[in-house]
């Protein structure tokens, strides 16, 4: 009798484990939100076609939303718990009174070239023109206010903007001939070329532009969970440099484009702008406050502190070498 039961006991054992995920945990969901333009969130979307997530226990469902403050109207009320590549709302959420915090941040440089119809040597030849951006108060209003007055120019005066949408609406308002010019993502540089537009070279601004972004409260609850999201997102941005083929055939599938010159040209950008270990320089988060500071005079004195907890960060370093870009 006792050696049958424990043969049951021993056998009860195998089954378990082999209906349990390796990684020792069951699979917990998590919802995140990205932009509909998704290139500031590839690491995202390699973690979830790669299996980073399954692999540490996550089902994640992605989320595109076509602004920022829809994106943290879901992040706050819990609809999404996540956002990624949505900066401006990390620092008005504290403004708000609503603590949000970046766990992390793999593209911190500014990510807009500006396209015009007619060929200018220097944006403050943009003086009178008609300027596309998603929406005033938005990422792309706030970066082109940086680059117009760097020429000397008042963006509320001598420019006309007009809200349009994202990078996609903006580049179709430009060959329609609605407007002059548009901040647009650095990957349409080729299409630009190719319809015969004129790119202005700007100097790469630091700019936290890819964090992600999750309640305070919701890290504090579930904590496990959110070590398990930064691990996903570290092995995603790691693969992401290392892996040439496997990265080009996700970002063919979430951007839809299909020309070779743009994915080669828009994957070797996205490389090269990666911050591998998430921990973005100082003055991207300094210009990120700046920005917020154009439409929020109180974003001058939050503390940067505030606005990120990169914990989970430390302490994977520290289990294991953080990956290393080669």
């Amino acid at each position: 009798m006792k050696n049958r039961q424990s043969v049951t006991f021993l056998f009860l054992i195998l089954v378990t484990k082999l209906l349990l995920p390796s990684t020792g945990f069951s699979q917990e969901k998590i919802r995140i939100g990205v932009p509909l333009f998704p290139t500031v969130s590839y690491p995202v979307f390699i973690a979830h076609e790669k299996g980073f997530f399954e692999k540490n226990g996550l089902k994640a469902e992605i989320i595109r939303i076509n602004s920022e403050p829809t994106t943290y109207q879901a992040l706050i009320s819990g609809d999404i718990d996540a956002t990624s590549g949505a900066p401006t709302g990390l620092v008005q959420s504290n403004l708000q009174g609503v603590p949000v915090v970046s766990l992390g941040s793999w593209d911190n440089l500014v990510s807009y070239t500006m396209a015009t119809r007619e060929k200018i040597d220097d944006l403050s030849q943009l003086r009178g023109k008609k300027i596309g951006v998603n929406r005033l108060g938005g990422k792309s209003s706030l970066i082109l206010r940086v680059m117009l007055e760097d020429a000397g120019l008042n963006p509320m005066k001598d420019v006309t903007l007009l809200q349009l949408g994202g990078s996609q609406e903006r580049l179709a308002a430009l060959i329609r001939g609605g407007i002059d010019a548009a901040p647009v993502d650095f990957a349409f540089e080729p299409k630009m070329k190719q319809l015969g537009f004129f790119l202005v070279a700007a100097k790469k601004t630091p700019f936290m532009n890819g964090p992600i972004t999750a309640k305070v409260s919701s890290l504090q609850s579930n904590r496990p969970k959110w070590v398990r999201f930064v691990k996903s997102y570290l092995e995603a941005t790691h693969y992401m440099v290392t892996n040439r083929e496997g990265s080009m055939e996700v970002l063919r599938r979430i951007i839809g484009i299909e020309d070779k010159e743009t994915l080669d040209f828009t994957y070797e950008q996205m490389r090269a702008r990666a911050t591998v270990d998430l921990v973005p320089p100082d003055a991207a988060v300094e210009n990120l406050i700046k920005m917020v500071g154009y439409v929020d005079k109180r974003a001058s004195s939050i503390e940067k502190s505030k606005l990120a907890d990169y914990s989970i960060l430390k302490e994977l370093a520290q289990g294991k070498t953080a990956p290393q870009k080669k």
